[in-house]
């Protein structure tokens, strides 16, 4: 059996509502620290991909994820970065 880490990084696809997510996540943040900047759009990779870690996908979209929704964040297929999928691999 493979254990997945809270702290692994994985691979989605962010759909435009995603962004907006991020996006008034970030405003949320700068409104009580100013210094951080502008948002600027997530960097992905050539396939489309954002990597984040898994805690942080739950913390900023698990309140977006639920049934019925028409409206998600990212592509439901999730890739698990496996240099990272083991815990040790960070420490």
């Amino acid at each position: 059996m493979k254990t997945l880490n809270m702290n692994s990084y994985v691979r989605i696809k962010l759909t435009s509502y995603g962004i907006e997510v991020l996006h008034r996540k970030h405003e949320e943040i700068r409104a009580a620290y100013p210094f951080i900047g502008k948002f600027s759009p997530p960097k992905t990779d050539k396939d489309g991909y954002y990597k984040m870690q898994l805690w942080q996908v739950m913390n900023i979209f698990g309140q977006y994820m639920y049934d019925g929704n028409i409206n998600l964040p990212f592509e439901l297929d999730i890739q698990i970065d496996d240099a990272s999928s083991n815990h040790k691999n960070w420490l």
